[in-house]
């Protein structure tokens, strides 16, 4: 399970960096690309905190400055966390409190599981966005991952 989550996190890493490339690009017309990347990147942040039991205040809706630093912080943490992990380790169960203070328990493995779900459905609305604003749109799909690494 634990090589299934890497595998998970590494694309989840490379379609960021794609996005990140693109936005990178030239200056964005529409701020909502920015924010919602920046939601992504917030949101893993907030992940990983729960996940190793850290409290930290992090926004969910506001763009973030220093993007690129966000994500690349974001993936070493969360590559240090599942590295740390054994197999066993993914049905434990990890509590927690949403953004509105509600309490939760969820199995790491599904948290997980959300987490790059997540990503993939902003980021899906990033290049929707994108498409307006630039001649060629980062593909992000799974698929192109695995052929690319292939």
């Amino acid at each position: 399970m634990k090589s299934y989550f890497l595998n998970l996190l590494a694309y989840d890493n490379w379609a960021n960096q794609q996005v990140w490339l693109s936005i990178s690009e030239k200056p964005l017309i529409n701020p909502k690309i920015e924010l919602l990347f920046s939601h992504l990147l917030s949101a893993q942040k907030i992940w990983l905190n729960r996940c190793i039991q850290q409290n930290e205040s992090v926004t969910l809706w506001e763009t973030k400055s220093e993007l690129n630093n966000l994500m690349l912080t974001n993936q070493q943490g969360l590559l240090n966390y599942l590295e740390s992990l054994e197999n066993s380790d993914f049905d434990s169960v990890i509590a927690y409190q949403n953004t509105k203070g509600q309490p939760f328990k969820t199995s790491l493995k599904d948290i997980l599981t959300h987490l790059f779900n997540h990503g993939t459905y902003h980021r899906g609305q990033i290049v929707q966005l994108l498409k307006a604003e630039r001649e060629i749109v980062p593909s992000t799909d799974y698929i192109v991952f695995v052929r690319s690494s292939a």
